[in-house]
C-alpha cells in the first residue's frame, strides 16, 4: 500500500474546493506566462499588481436588522385601551344577567397581577436594508507547496453591480493566472 503525503492530499482538497461549482476557461499553454520570480516577495508584488489592475464589482444583498426600542407614551395608552376593552368583552361574555352586564362597565371585578396584565415597555422592529459591498474581480492565494500565487479572475464586468437579492448563484471564473517563485 502506497503512502500519499499529507501535502498532496491537502493540495487535492484545496483544488477541489477552489474550483468547485466554478466554470473557467483554461488558457492555452502558449498563453501561460512561464516566468519564475526570483523571490516570494517579487511574485507577491506581481500578483498584487495583477489584482489591482482587475478592478472591483459591487455585491448588493438584502439585510434584515432587528432593533428593540422603548414604547412611546401614545403606544402605551393604545395598549392599555386594548387591554381594558378585552377585559370588558370577557366580562360581558361571562355575564348571565343584565345587572351583571351593567357591572362590567365599572371595571374588572378581579385584580389581575399576572404576566399577561403588564404593558410591555419595549418593542422589536425590523428594518430591511440593501447592503452594498465592494469586492475585487481578481483574487490570489499563496500556495506554499507549489511555491506560487494561484490567482483567478471572476467573470464579472469591472464596476458591475451583482444583485444577490433574488439569486444566489456563484460567479464563474473567467481566467487563471499563476505567479511562481
Amino acid at each position: 500500500m502506497a503512502v500519499v503525503g499529507s501535502g498532496l492530499v491537502g493540495m487535492l482538497v484545496y483544488v477541489g474546493l477552489f474550483y468547485s461549482n466554478a466554470r473557467r476557461t483554461v488558457p492555452a499553454s502558449s498563453e501561460i506566462d512561464g516566468t519564475i520570480f526570483k523571490s516570494r516577495e517579487a511574485a507577491e508584488a506581481a500578483a498584487n499588481e495583477w489584482m489591482s489592475g482587475g478592478g472591483i464589482y459591487v455585491v448588493e444583498t438584502l439585510v434584515t436588522v432587528r432593533l428593540t426600542v422603548p414604547i412611546t407614551p401614545l403606544e402605551k395608552k393604545k395598549l392599555m385601551r386594548k387591554k381594558i376593552e378585552a377585559e370588558y368583552n370577557r366580562c360581558l361574555q361571562k355575564a348571565e344577567t343584565n345587572l351583571a352586564k351593567e357591572l362590567c362597565s365599572f371595571g374588572p371585578r378581579v385584580a389581575t397581577d399576572g404576566e399577561d396584565s403588564k404593558i410591555p415597555q419595549k418593542k422589536t422592529i425590523q428594518d430591511r436594508r440593501v447592503s452594498k459591498v465592494e469586492k475585487q474581480r481578481r483574487e490570489c492565494t499563496d500556495d506554499l507547496e507549489l511555491r506560487s500565487f494561484e490567482c483567478v479572475e471572476l467573470d464579472v464586468d469591472r464596476d458591475a453591480i451583482v444583485n444577490r437579492l433574488e439569486d444566489d448563484k456563484e460567479i464563474p471564473v473567467k481566467s487563471f493566472q499563476q505567479f511562481r517563485y
